[in-house]
């Protein structure tokens, strides 16, 4: 029991830190999201969705996973000092501005067809051509980042990227209300290049001079992509499973694209908040179990609790207070988002075993089954929302989402307990059919129900969640301190 609730601790310890960081910069998206609603109008706010994927496509097709192989090269260093580790970083820096001024050219050598594609027009060519400003920045930045995470650096990453989210909400506001549309771009540009340049300052990376030679660059440059090439296709098929989506809806109608990209940001980037931190901190020291023949079983378990812990209080809130929360977030335009949320957010659930056991595979370096995968939950991404928005429109976006996910956790659950003999334990089973029943009988009732009993049954899942989530953390984090103090008032 000690063991576990050391691991508890340390858990919840990283989850805070770096979900407190994602806490201030989705406070920050908020606002800029209230900003490009209202500046942007409800049909053009979901262009930001759809040059984002743009971009997110190009750079993930040209850096060769080097955001994943970079991290993991410059943390195998114990000594940071050495002349090996310098020219290390030399070549990852390198690797990144080629990368940067690849993507760059493949922006504007087609630029004309990006435009069409995206926007059926070439008028907004340009917009594509003044981008490649943002790859090159952008990959500058990659670089920054590397060094700063392979190194463990958190503190100085989280003050860094406070500081970057501030300036780029201000500026994202300011271009969106003098430029409009073409704001978007504009603020792109412009935060891409301010983000360099505050990273380029406050990193702390090292200037030592160092001779790299024309071999050992290639080298390099090929031990890069071969490591990261599955890792990286993984990458582009994700976007493109997104960009195929949001193209389909664009030709449909910019207000539903618009309506999917806002209900995106609430599942993947707010809801995420948890996943995020998992990806920092989890990753590694599950790599480590791993290695030293520790108890990794224990490890996910603990890691699954928690998650469940905090995000199932989480979901049942927004099924409670969706519309309202939603009319918050954006505007009262965007209401009809919480169809796609009714089945979405049970999708989460989901999600949260898929990311604690994940990364598992990595862990084991089983790369091929990690690809396929991703490989075949993002072409059945496409395949069940455009055939299940076709047949229930919106409410087709959050059941596609829920198919999806429980099929990849049922898959992923079997695979590991067959080749890692992995087991959910008791506790978490119990857990997590409770958190399907919960979601599923609130999904019946909001078919069935008026709108008052729907509320009055929802707000008792709430008031169970938190207080089962309260009693849970402070028996692990704090050893029922908060449960004893109640306990002697009485």
């Amino acid at each position: 029991m000690k063991n576990s609730n050391t691991h508890y601790k340390t858990l919840f310890k990283a989850t805070s830190l770096f979900g407190i960081v994602e806490v201030i910069r989705m406070l920050l998206k908020v606002v800029a999201n209230i900003g490009a609603s209202y500046f942007l109008g409800a049909a053009n706010f979901g262009l930001v969705g759809l040059i984002e994927n743009t971009t997110q496509l190009i750079s993930s097709i040209t850096n060769f996973g080097i955001n994943f192989t970079g991290i993991r090269e410059v943390a195998g260093f114990k000594d940071k000092n050495s002349l090996a580790f310098h020219k290390t970083l030399k070549i990852i820096n390198l690797f990144c501005l080629f990368s940067g001024i690849l993507a760059a050219a493949i922006s504007i050598l087609g630029a004309y067809y990006l435009s069409f594609l995206t926007f059926d027009s070439y008028q907004y060519y340009f917009w594509f051509v003044l981008l490649s400003i943002y790859f090159v920045c952008t990959s500058g930045t990659q670089s920054k980042i590397i060094f700063l995470e392979g190194s463990q650096n958190f503190k100085k990453l989280i003050r860094i990227n406070i500081l970057v989210n501030i300036v780029n909400t201000l500026i994202i506001l300011v271009a969106y209300y003098y430029f409009k549309v073409n704001g978007i771009v504009i603020a792109m540009v412009v935060n891409a290049f301010i983000t360099y340049l505050l990273y380029y300052k406050f990193s702390g990376v090292q200037r030592v001079s160092v001779t790299v030679t024309n071999k050992e660059i290639k080298a390099q440059f090929k031990k890069l992509m071969q490591s990261g090439g599955l890792l990286s296709v993984n990458v582009v098929l994700g976007f493109l499973s997104l960009y195929i989506i949001r193209l389909y809806l664009k030709e449909i109608d910019l207000t539903v694209l618009s309506y999917y990209n806002a209900g995106l940001i609430i599942l993947v980037s707010y809801l995420g908040i948890i996943f995020i931190a998992i990806s920092k901190f989890f990753f590694p020291k599950l790599t480590q179990v791993i290695e030293e023949e520790g108890d990794f079983n224990l490890l996910i378990n603990n890691q699954f609790e928690i998650c469940l812990l905090l995000i199932l209080p989480a979901i049942l809130v927004l099924y409670l207070l969706g519309e309202f929360i939603i009319g918050i977030l954006f505007s009262a335009a965007f209401k009809p988002v919480y169809q796609i949320l009714i089945f979405g957010l049970a999708a989460i659930i989901f999600k949260g075993f898929n990311y604690s056991t994940g990364y598992l595979f990595l862990s084991n370096k089983n790369w091929k089954q990690y690809f396929y995968i991703n490989a075949v939950s993002d072409f059945l991404n496409v395949i069940l929302t455009i055939w299940l928005y076709h047949k229930m429109q919106l409410f087709g976006i959050g059941l596609a989402l829920l198919v999806n996910y429980f099929l990849g956790a049922v898959y992923c659950y079997f695979y590991i307990r067959k080749k890692y003999a992995f087991s959910l334990t008791k506790a978490n089973q119990l857990f997590l059919l409770f958190a399907v029943c919960a979601a599923a009988l609130i999904i019946v009732c909001f078919y069935t129900l008026n709108r008052q009993y729907f509320d009055i049954i929802a707000l008792l899942f709430v008031i169970i969640s938190l207080i089962y989530s309260i009693k849970r953390l402070d028996e692990y984090l704090l050893d029922s301190k908060i449960l004893n103090k109640i306990k002697a008032l009485f």
